[in-house]
């Protein structure tokens, strides 16, 4: 006859599976939102990423004409609507080129120590490494107008403090400490759905609530993808070049789709190993006869 488990036991499985359940919740979360940024490189890959995408690259290009005109408004230049396109689609090939993350990778790495070492200030990137090959795409078009094109110390970009959306900084500031998070998150989550196994009297439903809750999860990535973005394009005009940081964030959680397989991976594993465990015959063992 099977003894109901006391009443410490059943206390133990349900607290367990509680913090099992929350910390693969962390897990799935604290990944998706900043395995870009504390990866070797993050930091410049989601640059690259965030200039070269097609939101990107409108903004960065709209604010280097930007500075194209305000150079040709104190040197007394005049820009014919035809001439003024001939230098925008140069920018616009030189910013989407293969050539764009080579050449702009020391930039990003020197404005990320910069950002690092003084997190209250403002995100600054140089693109004067970008003037000359902006130089050859015009005068290919157009040699007369390279002289319009701002000299090297002029084409820098910053995102002033107050228009860095708080999730982002928030990432950026503790990437180191939540470089090994996840994997942490992980451990914890094994071993107390473990002990929740371990101490249940009932471990096929155990496993179906597990496996329920992981399905349940892999839906937080999709919505993180599809609802953070518009939120922090919120703090910023459209145009300016803080909207840079809120694509930024969008290819920060570009790995929303790897969570959410994952996720459901793990919930489908989970139930079927409950389906298992249900349907598998119980071994019952046979009468002890004395004598025998």
């Amino acid at each position: 006859m099977n003894r109901r488990p006391s009443l410490a036991r059943r206390i133990t499985a349900i607290v367990a599976a509680f913090i099992a359940a929350l910390a693969w919740l962390l897990v799935v979360v604290v990944w998706t939102s900043t395995s870009r940024v504390t990866d070797n490189g993050g930091f410049a890959s989601v640059t690259v990423e965030t200039v070269q995408s097609t939101d990107g690259a409108t903004v960065l290009t709209d604010t280097l004409l930007d500075k194209v005109d305000a150079y040709a408004t104190e040197k007394g230049y005049a820009f014919t609507p035809s001439a003024r396109a001939q230098i925008e689609k140069a920018i616009d090939q030189v910013i989407s080129g293969p050539e764009f993350p080579q050449i702009m990778g020391p930039a990003i790495e020197k404005a990320h120590e910069l950002y690092a070492a003084a997190p209250d200030g403002p995100i600054t990137i140089d693109f004067a490494s970008l003037r000359p090959l902006a130089v050859q795409k015009v005068q290919q078009v157009n040699p007369a107008l390279v002289s319009r094109i701002p000299p090297a110390k002029d084409l820098t970009v910053t995102v002033e403090k107050q228009d860095v959306p708080p999730l982002l900084s928030a990432i950026e500031s503790a990437s180191n400490a939540l470089r090994w998070a996840p994997l942490w998150l992980l451990l914890i989550t094994v071993a107390f759905a473990a002990l929740a196994l371990w101490a249940s009297a009932t471990r096929p439903r155990m496993l179906m609530g597990f496996g329920i809750a992981s399905i349940v999860y892999a839906l937080l990535p999709l919505a993180m993808y599809l609802a953070v973005p518009p939120i922090t394009s919120s703090f910023v005009d459209a145009g300016n070049p803080a909207e840079l940081v809120s694509t930024a964030t969008v290819a920060i959680l570009s790995r929303w789709w790897v969570a959410l397989l994952v996720a459901v991976l793990v919930g489908v594993a989970l139930i079927g190993a409950s389906i298992y465990m249900r349907r598998r015959p119980v071994q019952r063992s046979g009468p002890v006869v004395l004598g025998r």
